[in-house]
């Protein structure tokens, strides 16, 4: 074991370690679930304006329930060309000065990737301003659960033991 991680996963034989992740992937969505029951039926009685309350598990201080205010709406530009057009259509002005400017803009063939990749090879692999790499996605491994298995009703002690043995 690393240290970082909290069960020794290695000592598995490979069908294990997929039932493991799949019960887990289970055990996951059956808690996500509940907490979310849990917290609906607290926000029944309580509201932002209750103070912060213990709670107690096992005998132990283990956490602090807050209810967070919901956070005030803004308006945020999400499309600034479309926004400009708007303006230079209504010729509106912002504070006496004009609300839009004009500016060099490349044109959506320039900025595809054979483009990009043929200008970056042609100028012996300088990138030019206001272009970067962006490297792809990590590789990973993702538990995709059946339609319904989290609702199986599977045999808690089963599940318990698994999620014991990870947390160990």
């Amino acid at each position: 074991m690393t240290g970082i991680e909290p069960y020794d996963w290695s000592e598995m034989t490979p069908d294990m370690l997929l039932a493991h992740m799949a019960g887990l992937a289970i055990l996951q969505k059956k808690i996500t679930k509940a907490l979310d029951g849990a917290k609906r039926q607290y926000l029944r009685t309580h509201d932002a304006d209750s103070p912060r309350e213990n709670a107690v598990f096992a005998g132990l201080d283990a956490a602090t329930v807050l209810v967070k205010r919901d956070g005030e709406g803004s308006y945020k530009v999400d499309d600034p060309l479309a926004y400009a057009d708007f303006l230079s259509h209504y010729g509106l002005d912002c504070e006496g000065q004009p609300a839009v400017i004009t500016v060099n803009y490349p044109t959506p063939n320039a900025m595809g990737e054979r483009f990009l990749e043929r200008l970056i090879r042609e100028h012996g692999g300088e990138i030019p301003d206001g272009v970067k790499y962006q490297p792809g996605r990590s590789g990973g491994v993702t538990v995709t659960l059946g339609k319904g298995i989290a609702e199986h009703a599977f045999d808690s002690a089963e599940l318990s033991r698994l999620a014991i043995e990870a947390a160990v």
